[in-house]
């Protein structure tokens, strides 16, 4: 059963909530509490569909991949613990899991529809000239973070799609806070410069 899309009234960003508190309700919901789960569904459901909405070729397939991620999450909370993974990395895990199964269906490498994504996740309807430049400034990183190394991709992936903090992304990726930290200089210096490359060639 697909859980409903939230609506406008969303609970504080999930980045706003305190770990401990973020781990009592994920207990909470992992001794079947439906209104914790449902709560930590709010919270995290826009981070979830902003990180797969830059990954696959429409917004509809993204908000279904979303809602199939908490499905997921919500057949294995019960076996979830606030050790050795926190709740974000957990769910990160499941996401990105989520994407390879769905590529993975399509017969498809992961990246492939890239071009497909940065052009079909934007609804032109409204202003057409805004979307044109929208979809422009979307294949522009999107070839900018593919001339990056996988790690780095990851680590921009964690810190500003998926929004995890540096610890939890050196949990997600299985390295040291100051590696997440290194990579990440670096993967921002090589944008910084692929970037003003395009813009100036």
């Amino acid at each position: 059963m697909l859980l409903p899309l939230p609506t406008a009234v969303q609970d504080t960003p999930a980045r706003d909530i305190s770990e401990d508190e973020i781990k009592q309700i994920a207990v909470q919901a992992s001794r079947n509490d439906p209104d914790a789960f449902s709560r930590l569904y709010r919270l995290y459901f826009p981070q979830v569909f902003t990180f797969i909405n830059f990954r696959v070729s429409s917004r509809e397939d993204a908000e279904d991949l979303a809602n199939i991620v908490f499905e997921k999450a919500l057949c294995a909370i019960d076996r979830y613990r606030p050790k050795p993974a926190q709740f974000s990395t957990w769910l990160y895990t499941i996401a990105k899991n989520s994407i390879i199964d769905h590529y993975r269906r399509r017969r498809l490498p992961v990246d492939d529809e890239a071009e497909a994504s940065a052009i079909a996740s934007t609804d032109c309807s409204a202003d057409p000239v805004a979307c044109l430049l929208d979809q422009e400034r979307k294949r522009t990183l999107r070839e900018a973070l593919h001339a990056l190394t996988d790690e780095q991709r990851e680590v921009v992936e964690c810190r500003f799609f998926f929004e995890l903090s540096i610890q939890e992304t050196a949990q997600a990726m299985d390295k040291t806070e100051g590696a997440v930290k290194a990579m990440q200089f670096r993967a921002l210096d090589n944008l910084h410069r692929l970037l003003t490359e395009d813009i100036i060639s």
